[in-house]
C-alpha cells in the first residue's frame, strides 16, 4: 500500500510543469550568516527581472513560514508576485508592470509577519537595518555613517 502511494506521489512530481524564471538578473542568496559560520546555509542561485525585489529574513524554517510572510508582502500595494526559498531565507516580490514597489512598505510588511529583514536588494537600491532603529537604511548611507562615526 505504501509502495503504491510513493509511486503515485511520484508520479504525480514528475508531471508537474518545471517553472522556469526568464530573469534579466542572477544573484546570490547570501544567506543570513558569515561564511564562517557553522549554521551558515549553502549558497543558493537565485534568478531574479530586474524589476523583482528581494528581501532576505532570518530564520525561515519551513513553509508555513514562506506563507506568513507571502501573505503579509501580497498586501503591499502594486505587488503581483511573491516567491520565497526557504533554503536561502528569501522572498523574492514581482511588481505590477511600470510600477514600483515601497521599499518601506515591504520592509514592514516582512516585520509584521514575525521576520526581521536583514537586506532588500531591488531597483531602488540595496537596504540594510539601522543598528538602532531596525528601520530601512539604504546601503550607501549606512557606510557612510559608520565612517563619520569612526
Amino acid at each position: 500500500m505504501i509502495q503504491t502511494y510513493s509511486k503515485l506521489f511520484l508520479s504525480m512530481l514528475l508531471a508537474l510543469p518545471v517553472i522556469g524564471f526568464t530573469a534579466d538578473a542572477v544573484i546570490a542568496a547570501e544567506g543570513a550568516s558569515a561564511s564562517s559560520d557553522a549554521n551558515a546555509k549553502p549558497t543558493t542561485t537565485l534568478k531574479i527581472a530586474a524589476t523583482d525585489t528581494v528581501i532576505y529574513v532570518g530564520d525561515m524554517h519551513c513553509k508555513t513560514c514562506a506563507k506568513k510572510i507571502s501573505r503579509k508582502l501580497y498586501a503591499v500595494k502594486s505587488v503581483v508576485k511573491v516567491r520565497t526559498d526557504v533554503k536561502a531565507d528569501v522572498a523574492i516580490i514581482t511588481p505590477q508592470q511600470k510600477k514600483t514597489l515601497d521599499t518601506g512598505a515591504l520592509w514592514s510588511a516582512a516585520q509584521q509577519a514575525g521576520f526581521q529583514p536583514l537586506k532588500l536588494v531591488g531597483p531602488a537600491g540595496t537596504f540594510t537595518p539601522d543598528p538602532e532603529t531596525k528601520a530601512p537604511q539604504r546601503l550607501a548611507e549606512a557606510e557612510n555613517s559608520e565612517s563619520k562615526k569612526g
